[in-house]
């Protein structure tokens, strides 16, 4: 479009010095205009179509050029509104005789919305509505366009109806509480949640989170009195709205009460109120979910979620110019079956204080207990990266598990709870007889400086932390973000390293000083240098394999992909567990030598008596902590290998399609993909000059051969996993998904389809890193 001019100089009215174009500052205040324009008003000036000129000025570009003029650049071209476009042009959804949308005074005015007096099925209606806006906004959308769309919430206080009134001021406290949860985990990304709409809306009335539940609890006993006097065919719909404050009621609890936790005396107690407050939550879902269709529906056609109390369009004008005009906000059943998924979710977060009770429990026991004490923290890890898995893009059910542990950790173990909660860690891991309060060795002051500048420094690193704080942002920028997590890894293997040898140093100066105890607990001392390999090898994995979950890889590269870890990470992982085992086991049967030593050793009388006492076990079992961790972790190496074999032998049969050769350059992709693991010095990073070498060497074999090989190691899979006792879920789906691939497997080696050069479907629906091939 272009404005018609009334000066019949144009030269002069478009002058460059009235356009500014000297002064950055003067073009900007230009551009802005000097005065408000009346946003009711339409343009009154006359305009010419150039459509036919605009098409003709287009057609002397290239693709790809662009055209840019003083006061039109590339930033003014990416913050254009699409005109005619619903979804960026505002005044679509208008048209002239359009009247502006109303305020929640207009709207009174106009007798558009009803302030008291309102029907159980307008109350049901309403009240759906707004969950269905609180949804919305949990998923990512403005609060303004959204939740604020609700005329009544603008206003409550002016709201006669008292059910309406208490709602709507629960809901306005919902927010600031939701936001408060969310800041304070500090695990949200600006693709997952917007924390910020209109401020002035919420601030118009004072938050009182603490008299909500009372206020809501009142209206309900008012209501459910009310039911009792009318008879039974009329009162369903009034208790239908009773059960939607009590729902309310009972979410504000749980979720007010997670952002209490921080200064709660007993974790214990608070999670115990939360837990519930959600029981109660998620039984009265199902009563309510049935009773939908007895509100008010929303009109065909219409963007708003009720027919009365809310304006879709209020905020138009109010946003940014880029900012998306399109939002579709939840149907009712949907919302509904969200917050039932999402009350489930809180049940289990609910979950992590009993871990961290456990665990802190178990801290005290003897070294035997180590085991089960690197159990539970391994499954504290797992716990984290599963629930992670399961709360996909609901900001609020991370936030939540965040806020719980956090808080759980520091009501048990004050401003000191990541050097104990690392301290605690270690010992679990592999028990070191430095960190046995009852040993003898722990007393030495020069063995607890060196302690204790190790955890320090663990602590400004900020590593573990970290690690556990990463689990509750969304997938993707999980991956980026212990991308960088992993590099923080070499600095604390050296010093490990460092703390080791001065241990087994120090050992060695207890033995020339006579001191066998001492020198024994710190002799081969190998247990801090372990444990950070361990988890270093451990976020390796977890970075390497969630590239399937995000769908990252080409097929093509599902190779090198699965022979990193089938060639160097499970193995080492397999390693750090077995050397652990090894040490435990040792200090088991020095322990027991020091036991029959002192029984020697006692004298006669009371002594008899004691040794008694004393007498060891016949045939005494030895632990072995780590068995199931191993065998596991045997089951990933062999379902690694059976895929990188599968990869290769399918490659070679040429069922694999390969990007063109002068599109594609194998080496940087390998670099990009390996690219966290190379500033670590353990394991040292692996070029693709050794990765190529490796693979030509194994192409070498017949694609019959290569076929057999992959069954091979399925089969080895199916075996390991079967001698697993008491299986989970996910090692059922591990040995489906191996038993399926060695039966492809063993048919491909056969010759099935060779004339026949299709790439096969790769199935992850069963587990996320590990599909089942599918010939077509």
């Amino acid at each position: 479009m272009e404005r018609e001019s009334s000066s019949n100089n144009e030269q002069d009215e478009w002058s460059a010095s009235e356009c500014g174009f000297n002064d950055p500052e003067v073009q900007r205040v230009m551009r802005g205009g000097s005065a408000a324009e009346d946003i009711t008003q339409y343009p009154i000036h006359g305009w010419v179509d150039v459509t036919q000129e605009f098409h003709e000025a287009c057609a002397e570009l290239l693709p790809g050029e662009l055209a840019q003029d003083m006061l039109f650049g590339l930033f003014e071209a990416m913050s254009a509104i699409e005109i005619m476009d619903p979804k960026m042009d505002v005044g679509m959804g208008f048209d002239k005789f359009d009247l502006p949308p109303p305020s929640f005074e207009a709207a009174v005015a106009m007798g558009a919305i009803k302030l008291d007096a309102l029907e159980p099925a307008e109350l049901i209606g309403i009240f759906d509505a707004l969950f269905a806006c609180l949804v919305s906004w949990l998923e990512g959308n403005s609060m303004d366009q959204v939740l604020f769309t609700c005329l009544y919430l603008h206003a409550p206080s002016q709201i006669q109806d008292k059910a309406l009134r208490v709602f709507c001021i629960a809901v306005r406290n919902l927010i600031v509480v939701i936001k408060n949860i969310i800041i304070l985990a500090a695990v949200n990304e600006e693709e997952d949640f917007q924390l910020y709409g209109n401020s002035a809306l919420l601030a118009a009335e004072k938050a009182q989170p603490a008299t909500i539940a009372g206020q809501l609890k009142d209206v309900e006993d008012e209501l459910v009195r009310k039911c009792k006097k009318l008879p039974p065919a009329e009162d369903q719909n009034l208790m239908a709205v009773v059960h939607r404050l009590r729902f309310m009621r009972h979410l504000f609890q749980a979720i007010y009460q997670v952002e209490l936790m921080a200064s709660a005396e007993s974790a214990e107690e608070a999670v115990n109120e939360i837990y519930k407050n959600l029981n109660v939550a998620s039984e009265l879902l199902p009563l309510i979910k049935r009773t939908i269709e007895r509100g008010t529906q929303p009109v065909e056609g219409s963007e708003a979620p009720n027919p009365m109390g809310f304006s879709p369009r209020i905020h138009d004008r109010s946003q940014p110019p880029t900012f998306p005009r399109s939002i579709k906000i939840r149907e009712r059943p949907a919302s509904y079956q969200f917050l039932e998924e999402m009350v489930a979710r809180f049940k289990y977060a609910c979950k992590v204080i009993r871990h961290k009770d456990y665990y802190s429990a178990l801290v005290s026991s003897s070294w035997l207990s180590s085991g089960i004490l690197f159990y539970l923290s391994c499954l504290l890890q797992n716990f984290f990266i599963e629930y992670s898995r399961k709360s996909g893009h609901c900001i609020l059910s991370r936030s939540v598990l965040q806020n719980l542990f956090s808080s759980s950790i520091r009501v048990a173990h004050g401003k000191q709870s990541m050097k104990r909660f690392l301290r605690h860690s270690v010992q679990a891991f592999n028990s070191p007889p430095v960190l046995n309060l009852k040993h003898p060795v722990a007393s030495d002051p020069k063995v607890q400086q060196h302690l204790e500048t190790f955890f320090r420094y663990c602590i400004n690193m900020n590593t573990f932390n970290q690690f556990i704080r990463l689990c509750g942002f969304n997938r993707a920028r999980q991956r980026d973000k212990l991308a960088h997590l992993i590099e923080n890894f070499d600095p604390l293997q050296v010093d490990a390293v460092r703390l080791d040898s001065l241990m087994n140093q120090m050992a060695n100066e207890r033995a020339m000083e006579g001191n066998e105890l001492h020198a024994t607990a710190l002799k081969h001392s190998t247990h801090f240098s372990t444990w950070v390999l361990y988890n270093c090898f451990r976020a390796m994995l977890i970075y390497l394999m969630s590239g399937f979950e995000l769908e990252l890889y080409a097929v093509h590269e599902f190779l090198y992909i699965y022979w990193y870890p089938y060639e160097f990470l499970v193995g080492f992982l397999v390693s750090a567990l077995t050397r652990t085992e090894n040490i435990l086991l040792a200090q088991e049967e020095y322990a027991e030598h020091q036991s029959k030593m002192q029984v020697n050793g006692g004298g006669g009388g009371a002594g008899g008596k004691s040794r008694k006492a004393a007498k060891p076990k016949k045939n005494k079992k030895q632990q072995r902590p780590y068995r199931q961790e191993i065998i596991y972790y045997h089951a990933l190496l062999s379902l690694c290998g059976g895929m990188y074999k599968a990869m290769g032998a399918l490659t070679k049969d040429g069922r694999v399609r390969l990007p063109m050769s002068k599109f594609d350059n194998e080496e940087i992709r390998y670099n990009r993909r390996f690219a966290p693991f190379v500033p670590l010095t353990s394991p040292p990073p692996v070029s693709y000059v050794e990765f190529k070498s490796i693979r030509d060497h194994m192409m070498l074999c017949s694609v019959e051969e290569l076929y057999s090989m992959a069954a091979k190691h399925f089969d080895q899979a199916r075996n390991v996993l079967e001698s697993i006792q008491n299986p989970e879920q996910e090692i059922l789906d591990l040995l489906q998904i191996a038993r399926t691939n060695f039966v492809v497997m063993n048919v491909l080696a056969r010759g099935h389809q060779k004339e026949v050069k299709r790439q096969p479907e790769f199935d992850f629906s069963k587990h996320s890193y590990f599909p089942i091939m599918k010939l077509k």
